[in-house]
């Protein structure tokens, strides 16, 4: 791969175009030669702002847009996630964690999950477009482990598998 490897993906608001932005992301992740735990850090940050997008931004699915840029240099990832919901700063805003929340109860961790597996991650509000731009890469804070395996065993459970 070339040292300076990028990447623009443009979709509409819908959870299949999440989908299709997660897979297009790491396949991009591995054929820039990202270590496989890059590569799915990256995938669950891109995942649950897409959602993010999804359910608070916008309130549902919908033709407005999300931009996903990828950057690789230096072996991190950098991404540049923008959409048009109203302004929101998802790297700043303190998690509302539920302390009552059943163990198996799906969602609440997103901005937590965000911001733990993030890193140099900056927030603007330019020209009607929010833009969130963080790094893949660094070691994630601790805790992270623990966020990432409950949110893969939960989807897990969800799926009934």
């Amino acid at each position: 791969m070339p040292p300076n490897h990028q990447i623009d993906l443009f979709f509409a608001a819908s959870f299949a175009a999440s989908q299709d932005a997660c897979a297009q992301a790491e396949d991009w992740a591995r054929k820039a030669g990202l270590p496989e735990t890059l590569v799915l850090r990256l995938v669950i940050v891109i995942e649950e702002l897409f959602t993010n997008t999804i359910k608070h931004g916008y309130c549902g699915e919908s033709n407005r847009p999300v931009r996903i840029s990828l950057d690789c240099r230096e072996g991190l990832a950098h991404l540049d996630y923008r959409d048009q919901a109203p302004p929101f700063d998802s790297i700043h805003t303190p998690p509302i964690i539920d302390p009552d929340r059943p163990p198996d109860d799906v969602g609440g961790m997103g901005l937590k999950l965000i911001q733990t597996l993030g890193g140099n991650a900056g927030y603007a509000h330019e020209d009607g477009w929010n833009l969130i731009r963080l790094s893949v890469g660094a070691a994630p804070a601790p805790g992270a482990k623990g966020l990432i395996a409950g949110k893969a065993q939960r989807k897990h459970r969800q799926q009934g598998k």
